[in-house]
């Protein structure tokens, strides 16, 4: 079991290492570089996003249906052709075919390594949470290495901004397939081990706690997921053109979501520590979580120095080390190993959704109203998703 969850969190650093390339610089890239507007690149990324979502609906169905490694091992190859071309041809506008190809394979890819985690944390012993939270630090540190990286290599070669995620999923293809014993292992013990998973659950939680009931968590944690989604999304697109319009450099705007996976190496183990005993429904971390990373984006508006950004920042960290491993988590709950796999991709659907439509929405708000408007109406949508969280009914087991 050990080995298992080795491997998964290199593959799940190395894949968040390419989001932490590709996000952070496509708004300035299509905005700058191939010189269209605002607008035309957070439509971009829209698509791009809901290409990601599609892909991850599929593969979800697919680590249900088919083989498990293959549904992974088949949104690298759709990347890797992807990004390839995007290396050599990077003009507008079959750019934005490539962006959305992109975005469909590393879907598939996506959601096959979260359905990997429920599995795997299911099987575990003790709160498995712990594994959530680990592979949701393991993100972080990719997304802050790649995000870091890519300041430096942007401004120095297009070409290799992205031949080198090409690399890196490369490697994972390399990995997958010499551990396809290690991981084809861990998908036969969960299948001879379902008869004991199944017996040791009183009733399947869709029974618990009924089936109306049962939607309308899946209503709430889905509309949950796209909201704050939608408003953090901002840092990863829009962040970067109000940052820079504020007399920030790349560099800077880069250094932040180094800051960012910095101080979650000491906020997580904190959280692994404490948040068990301080909730016991996950429900409530979760709420509580929303709202702090609601109240961060309160100091933007009016942001002239660099460090109200990195405090920002900061209290958005606290926020979502409470929020973004917990809600996968809150989902396995609910789940049987019939349906875990699809029940994941939940998370990932939603939250691609609203990656696709936050920096769209973002850069009309910002272009239309103001920044300021924009990072408001953050706020009391964060509240908004609090407040309603209050409704989910959670097994208290």
């Amino acid at each position: 079991m050990r080995r298992q969850k080795m491997w998964l969190l290199i593959l799940n650093i190395t894949f968040n290492m390419v989001m932490g390339f590709i996000l952070p610089v496509n708004m300035v890239f299509i905005n700058k570089n191939l010189h269209e507007p605002l607008t035309t690149a957070g439509f971009a990324l829209m698509v791009y996003s809901l290409f990601m979502m599609i892909g991850n609906a599929l593969g979800g169905v697919l680590f249900d249906k088919t083989s498990r490694r293959w549904t992974l091992q088949s949104g690298y190859f759709i990347a890797v052709l992807t990004l390839l071309g995007m290396s050599f041809h990077h003009v507008w506008p079959s750019y934005i075919f490539m962006l959305v190809m992109l975005g469909f394979g590393m879907g598939i890819s996506y959601t096959a390594i979260n359905a990997y985690t429920a599995f795997i944390a299911e099987q575990s012993v003790g709160d498995s949470r712990i594994f959530f939270n680990n592979m949701y630090l393991a993100a972080n540190v990719g997304i802050a290495i790649g995000s870091t990286a890519v300041s430096f290599i942007f401004n120095a070669s297009i070409f290799l901004t992205f031949f080198i995620p090409v690399l890196m999923f490369v490697s994972c293809i390399i990995i997958v397939f010499f551990k396809a014993d290690l991981f084809d292992e861990t998908n036969e013990q969960a299948n001879k081990s379902h008869d004991h998973y199944h017996d040791d659950q009183p009733a399947d939680p869709k029974i618990e706690i009924g089936d109306r009931r049962f939607r309308l968590n899946l209503i709430i944690l889905s509309g949950a997921i796209f909201m704050m989604w939608m408003g953090y999304t901002q840092w990863d697109s829009n962040m970067s053109v109000y940052m820079l319009s504020r007399g920030m450099t790349m560099k800077q705007f880069g250094l932040i979501f180094t800051i960012n996976a910095t101080s979650l190496l000491i906020i997580q183990p904190i959280m692994n520590r404490v948040m068990s005993k301080l909730f016991k429904l996950l429900k409530n971390q979760i709420m509580i979580g929303i709202t702090i990373m609601g109240l961060s984006f309160l100091l933007l508006p009016n942001a002239k120095s660099y460090i109200t950004f990195v405090t920002a920042m900061l209290i958005l960290t606290v926020g979502e080390a409470m929020v973004f491993p917990t809600i996968p988590a809150l989902l396995n709950k609910m789940s049987t190993n019939k349906n875990r796999g699809s029940l994941q991709s939940l998370y990932s659907i939603f939250g691609s959704l609203g990656r696709a439509v936050g920096p769209y929405v973002g850069s009309l708000l910002a272009t239309w109203l103001t920044f300021g408007h924009l990072f408001y109406g953050i706020t009391v949508m964060m509240l908004i998703i609090a407040v309603s969280l209050q409704s989910v009914k959670e097994l208290d087991k």
